[in-house]
C-alpha cells in the first residue's frame, strides 16, 4: 500500500475508536492560540473540576503517531488520570501530522505551543510551574518532548521546566550510533521488534516516507544534540521489550545519566511498542499504570 493511503486508512480507524465518556471529576475544554505563522493550533486544557482558587501545577503532554496520525484529544483518558492522580493542570497541546506538513512542523508547532503555554501558564490556567511545569510525550510525542527540554535549557525558558517525561520515543541516528553503544542497538533489526504489533515494519516505514523527517538533526534526534544532554530537568523515561524504539530508550537514559541528569527508567520486557493501548488489564499493563503514576510523581517531587 502507498505510505500516504495506509496512514489516512489509520487515521480513519483511529477516529473511529471510542474514547471514554468525559469524567465529571475532570473539567476540560478546548482553546487555541495563533503561532507567528497565523496558524490557529488548539490546546486541550484538563483540570480538577472541583478546584479552588489555588493554583496548580502544570503538565504538557504531546501525543504519539508517528507524527503523522493522533490528536489531543486521543489523550483525554491519560490526560484526566494524571489530573485526578496528581492535582495538577494537563495541556495537551496540537501539532500539524505529515504528509501534509513535513518534519520540522511538528517540533517547531510544539516548541511554539510550549513557550506560548510558559508565557501565559499563571495567567490564563491560573497554574503555578514553580510548584512543578512538566512537559512529556509517548512515541512521536517523546521525540518531540526530548527536543523541546533541550531548547528550553538553552533558549532559557521561562518558567523553567522541572521534568520531563519520555515513553517508547526514538533517540539517536540509527545509521551512526555511538561507539559506546554500538554493540547494544540490536532493536532496528531484530526480528521480535520488526514484527511486533503496533510498529511493525511496513507502519515504521510509512511514518518515515510521510514525515521525511531528518534523522542526522538534533532536531529529530535529541542524542545529537550539539551541546549535550548536560543541566536537563530530572527525566523518566520508558521503553518496550518488542518495540524497534526500545534501545533508544535504554541508550539515552544511560546518556542522561552520565550527562549527571537524575534519571528513572522503566523497562516492559516481551511488550510492544506503546501496549498499554491495547493490553490494560494484562499483568504489565497494570504494571505500567502503576510506574507510570509513581514515575510522575517523582517529577512532581522537584519543585523550582
Amino acid at each position: 500500500m502507498d505510505p500516504e493511503d495506509l496512514i489516512h486508512s489509520m487515521r480513519a480507524a483511529y477516529k473511529n475508536m471510542p474514547l471514554p465518556p468525559p469524567n465529571p471529576a475532570v473539567k476540560e475544554w478546548k482553546s487555541f492560540y495563533m503561532n507567528k505563522d497565523g496558524i490557529p493550533l488548539d490546546l486541550l486544557t484538563f483540570e480538577p473540576a472541583d478546584r479552588e482558587s489555588e493554583s496548580l501545577s502544570l503538565f504538557v503532554w504531546y501525543f504519539g503517531g508517528g507524527g503523522c496520525i493522533g490528536s489531543p484529544e486521543s489523550t483525554a483518558p491519560f490526560c484526566r488520570s494524571v489530573v485526578l492522580e496528581h492535582n495538577c493542570i494537563v495541556v495537551a497541546p496540537q501539532y500539524r501530522l505529515a504528509p501534509e506538513h513535513r518534519f520540522p512542523t511538528q517540533v517547531e508547532d510544539s516548541w511554539a505551543t510550549l513557550q506560548h503555554i510558559a508565557a501565559y501558564a499563571r495567567e490564563e490556567l491560573n497554574a503555578d510551574p514553580a510548584k512543578g511545569f512538566v512537559i512529556g510525550g509517548e512515541s512521536a510525542g517523546a521525540v518531540i518532548a526530548a527536543v523541546l527540554a533541550l531548547r528550553a535549557r538553552d533558549e532559557l525558558l521561562r518558567p523553567q521546566l522541572t521534568g520531563t517525561y519520555l515513553t517508547a520515543g526514538s533517540y539517536f541516528n540509527p545509521d551512526d550510533i555511538p561507539a559506546a553503544y554500538k554493540d547494544h542497538y540490536r532493536s532496528r533489526h531484530d526480528p521480535t521488534c520488526i514484527n511486533s504489533p503496533m510498529l511493525n515494519k511496513p507502519v515504521k516505514a510509512a511514518f518515515d516516507a510521510c514525515m521525511q523527517g531528518d534523522y542526522s538533526s538534533p532536531f529529530f534526534k535529541a542524542a545529537l544534540w550539539p551541546s549535550g544532554q548536560a543541566g536537563l530537568p530530572r527525566t523518566y523515561l520508558q521503553t518496550c521489550g518488542m518495540d524497534v524504539n526500545r534501545d533508544d530508550g535504554i541508550m539515552y537514559a544511560d546518556m542522561l545519566s552520565k550527562s549527571g541528569v537524575e534519571t528513572k527508567l522503566d523497562v516492559y520486557p516481551g511488550c510492544p511498542h506503546c501496549f498499554w493501548h491495547l493490553f490494560p488489564d494484562t499483568q504489565q499493563g497494570k504494571k505500567w499504570k502503576v510506574e507510570t503514576r509513581a514515575g510522575i510523581a517523582w517529577l512532581f517531587e522537584y519543585t523550582a
